[in-house]
């Protein structure tokens, strides 16, 4: 089996057109035409993620995350993290593949699976994709509704149990009632005023900024639970994929690619 058969299944489940104008999805380098020996799926593509796929004689490493965006890197050497990860990678005729915002947007992808983990029911998506023919189930972040509705420390207590955090930053009235919940997994300050408009009671995200939190202006909570830790479930989802379609090949999820984040 080549690795173009098992690139062309993921990109059927998550096609690329959904990804952002910005970003890089696909395959980062090596040949897709070669047989495939084994694929580590991992969140960041690293040099020890490369090792850990030589040891288990990988030669396709899929991470959720590009090494590069449409506006970034221009030349390749290894002077750096993404020049080292693809001098390894290539010298060793591996091919480096990711799946960025198409599995972000795209349906059964990081959204949906985001809204499942907080058990949110009538869920919709909260901005539509503008690829054609993909609009209806297709976009990023989703938003629905709680089976029951609860107060504000009630809901961020809840929030912390169903996605395992040890801490969340949150600003709003506290005195309100949730029953109507955004979502978007990784960096959603940007779509703070979708959350609003659709009338969400609270939008949880990562990477708001502190002048993010006003962008509400009271009238809706805003929680930042992370980048990572709104994503990190990403990995499972490719794995399934993999394991699903596929019999003929070894697939395993990285174990060296979390960037440790430490908490005094």
């Amino acid at each position: 089996m080549k690795i173009k058969e098992v690139t062309n299944y993921l990109e059927e489940r998550f096609p690329l057109c959904l990804q952002e104008d910005f970003d890089n999805c696909g395959v980062q380098c090596g040949d897709v035409e070669q047989e495939i020996t084994g694929a580590l799926v991992c969140f960041e593509m690293s040099e020890k993620v490369i090792e850990e796929a030589l040891a288990m004689n990988a030669n396709l490493v899929i991470s959720h995350h590009p090494l590069m965006l449409k506006r970034g890197i221009c030349k390749i050497e290894p002077i750096n993290r993404v020049g080292s990860v693809i001098c390894k990678a290539l010298g060793h005729n591996m091919v480096l593949y990711s799946m960025h915002t198409n599995i972000d947007s795209a349906e059964g992808g990081g959204n949906d699976v985001f809204a499942e983990k907080l058990d949110l029911r009538n869920v919709r998506v909260l901005v539509p994709s503008e690829a054609e023919g993909m609009a209806e189930h297709n976009g990023l972040g989703r938003i629905g509704t709680l089976s029951e509705p609860m107060p504000v420390m009630d809901f961020l207590r809840y929030v912390k149990t169903k996605m395992n955090l040890q801490v969340l930053r949150y600003h709003g009235d506290t005195s309100k009632i949730i029953s109507t919940v955004a979502v978007c997994g990784g960096g959603g300050a940007s779509f703070i005023e979708d959350a609003l408009c659709a009338g969400a009671d609270a939008y949880v995200s990562g990477d708001i900024k502190y002048h993010d939190f006003f962008k509400a202006e009271n009238r809706m909570l805003i929680a930042d639970i992370g980048h990572y830790e709104g994503e990190f479930f990403i990995k499972e989802i490719i794995y399934k994929a993999l394991k699903e379609k596929f019999s003929n090949f070894a697939a395993a999820i990285s174990k060296m690619d979390i960037l440790e984040v430490l908490y005094l």
